[in-house]
């Protein structure tokens, strides 16, 4: 039986290539227009833009 609800788990992921993510994660630092976000033990670099590209208003000025 845990075989079975482990396996179901798995059938409920409805996450394909170009699916939207959301993540909470530490600013560590903010460099230009790159910001370091620490995610778990993990450190990821983004660019200020792509973390606005999903809203409808510009947050940031070209």
């Amino acid at each position: 039986m845990m075989a079975d609800s482990k396996k179901d788990k798995n059938e409920k992921r409805d996450l394909n290539i170009g699916s939207n993510v959301s993540l909470n994660g530490l600013v560590t630092a903010v460099f230009d227009n790159m910001v370091h976000v620490q995610i778990g033990a993990k450190i990821v670099t983004v660019q200020m833009k792509d973390l606005y590209s999903g809203l409808n208003q510009t947050l940031l000025k070209n």
